[in-house]
């Protein structure tokens, strides 16, 4: 079974996809990356999910997205780390649902909007009120990612090593599961 890690942008997914995929000896993916490659691919050039949203807009972009997505198809005992947006495309999501767990890396907008501001607006934003256009896709997307997941792991009270013992009793209770269910 794949551990697909979902929510927010900043909420965490890639640093903490890395350790859990290390920890338990599994593939780490990460579909932003994906989404770079085949663009670099395609056009022999490098640009990051932020330029290309920027450069190409959104529906190229979300259509990347899918493709990539998509080419998951087959894979097993992987982490995965999705961009924000990735379960806003209803196809993306049942896609993914069928392929693994979906745990929403769930953590207050307040410190999200801080850690985008580090890192600077993102293309997906109205640049010339981000703040606003930040606090709309939170009330869009929330709802979204409580329905889809799987298991919600509140991160607000937590460091990313009390994140990846969360995860890791997860990930125990699957296996454990699967092989009580394999060996009856």
């Amino acid at each position: 079974m794949n551990i697909i890690l979902f929510g927010l942008s900043m909420s965490g997914k890639t640093t903490i996809g890395k350790k859990i995929a290390e920890k338990f000896n599994r593939t780490f993916i990460d579909t932003d990356l994906l989404i770079e490659r085949a663009y670099g691919q395609s056009t022999k050039t490098h640009r990051t999910c932020r330029q290309i949203c920027a450069d190409e807009g959104e529906l190229f972009f979300r259509e990347l997205e899918r493709q990539q997505i998509e080419s998951l198809k087959g894979s097993s005992k992987c982490v995965i780390a999705l961009g924000g947006g990735s379960l806003c495309n209803q196809a993306s999501a049942t896609f993914l649902q069928s392929i693994g767990h979906l745990i929403y890396l769930k953590t207050p907008a307040d410190i999200l909007w801080q850690r985008i501001q580090m890192h600077g607006t993102p293309a997906y934003l109205d640049q010339s009120d981000p703040k606003t256009s930040f606090d709309k896709l939170v009330k869009r997307r929330i709802p979204l990612f409580e329905k889809m997941a799987h298991t919600t792991i509140e991160t607000s009270h937590m460091n990313e090593e009390d994140i990846v013992a969360s995860l890791s009793l997860i990930i125990k209770a699957f296996e454990n599961l699967h092989f009580e269910t394999r060996s009856v």
